[in-house]
């Protein structure tokens, strides 16, 4: 059996949270039809949008738009700050491609003035760094919570308060996908005003994400058509995604601490291990916040690539960045942006733990880790 340590990409539900999925099966109805089948359906929507909003922090007051995931809800909001007009868009440089693909569209085809803030060093977005790129005229401020590759959390509740005390009407959004199971998450605290989730991130089904905007703010819609979603979605919801979603969030919200520690003490264990048998490596932003399951591992003379293909031979489930840009020719944006030379990124890769795992696997881990790496070695 395979040892998943790439539960960054898709975090596959552990054996409690395939029970509440399961549950969720009877939510098929269209929300929208009349029929008391449609009503249940209805129904069930909103107590899903209600425990989303209550799990995450948010107030009674503010919208929580259903979409297909963190990358479609990205899009709007972006989409609809560069709307606004001619503007300046101002984002952190180790966005995830969601982000930054329709930046950069904002900025070809709709003259905004697109401004990429890189981290220092260790990985972080500085406060510092975003208030030096704010103008009076900036539309919208965007940082991820936590980075994918490295797991490093950011400042964003800072850089928040910072640009809106620069630029009063800007918009501050923050893509939180990869926190929720992971770590505390509150909307109301980080005082952003869109934030994003998605459903496969912390163990609910692929398919499902959420929009949290606060209460007062206007935006328009991605996807046009009927009136679903207070008229900011268009399209039939997927009330059993939906429903899955919001319990799944609920469950693994109830037990974070206990998960955190779980994932903190395997990602510790692994580190100390790796140490001990791997001369020369180095972990990717460990002098700051990281998440508790992450840990980027540069290990130097080897092709991150070829490592991950040698360790899925041996039964463990790595990457080498973001699983949707694996297939990708070039470099990771995000270790290039934190001014890493080019052959220590291509000499990373990522491990990212469930909160289920256990030492033994741990252990199992670096074992084959170490064997992989003498096969490198008598080879070259």
């Amino acid at each position: 059996m395979s040892i998943d340590c790439d539960a960054n990409a898709t975090y596959l539900p552990e054996a409690e949270l395939q029970g509440v999925i399961a549950a969720c099966l009877k939510h098929l109805g269209n929300p929208s039809s009349l029929h008391r089948g449609g009503q249940r359906a209805r129904a069930a929507l909103e107590e899903a949008r209600a425990l989303v909003r209550e799990t995450l922090g948010a107030s009674s007051g503010d919208s929580v738009v259903f979409t297909s995931g963190a990358t479609e809800a990205n899009n709007m909001v972006v989409n609809a700050c560069a709307r606004l007009g001619a503007r300046k868009l101002v984002a952190s440089a180790i966005e995830h491609p969601c982000v930054l693909e329709p930046l950069s569209m904002a900025g070809a085809h709709a003259g905004a003035d697109v401004v990429l803030v890189a981290p220092g060093t260790g990985g972080i977005v500085s406060c510092a760094g975003m208030a030096a790129a704010l103008t009076e005229d900036t539309t919208l401020v965007s940082v991820m919570a936590a980075n994918n590759e490295t797991g490093v959390v950011n400042p964003v509740a800072e850089i928040a308060r910072t640009a809106r005390s620069r630029s009063p009407q800007v918009l501050t959004h923050t893509d939180a996908a990869q926190v929720p199971g992971k770590g505390e998450l509150s909307f109301r605290d980080l005082g952003v005003d869109f934030m994003t989730v998605s459903g496969h991130k912390f163990g609910a089904p692929s398919g499902i994400g959420a929009l949290l905007i606060r209460h007062g703010i206007g935006i328009s819609p991605l996807i046009l058509g009927g009136p679903q979603e207070a008229k900011l979605r268009a399209g039939t919801e997927n009330v059993f995604g939906a429903a899955a979603m919001a319990g799944v969030l609920s469950r693994v919200g109830s037990g974070l601490a206990s998960r955190i520690g779980a994932m903190r003490g395997a990602r510790d264990h692994f580190e100390r291990l790796v140490r001990q048998c791997v001369p020369g490596v180095i972990f990717n932003g460990e002098e700051h916040p990281r998440l508790p399951n992450t840990s980027s591992v540069c290990i130097p003379g080897v092709r991150g690539d070829d490592l991950v293909v040698a360790l899925d031979l041996e039964g463990v489930l790595a990457s080498s960045g973001a699983a949707c840009s694996s297939g990708k020719p070039g470099p990771s944006h995000v270790l290039r942006a934190m001014g890493q030379p080019l052959e220590r990124v291509k000499s990373t890769i990522r491990i990212s733990f469930r909160a289920d795992v256990r030492l033994g696997d741990v252990e199992r881990v670096v074992a084959a880790l170490a064997r992989v790496l003498g096969r490198m070695n008598r080879g070259s």
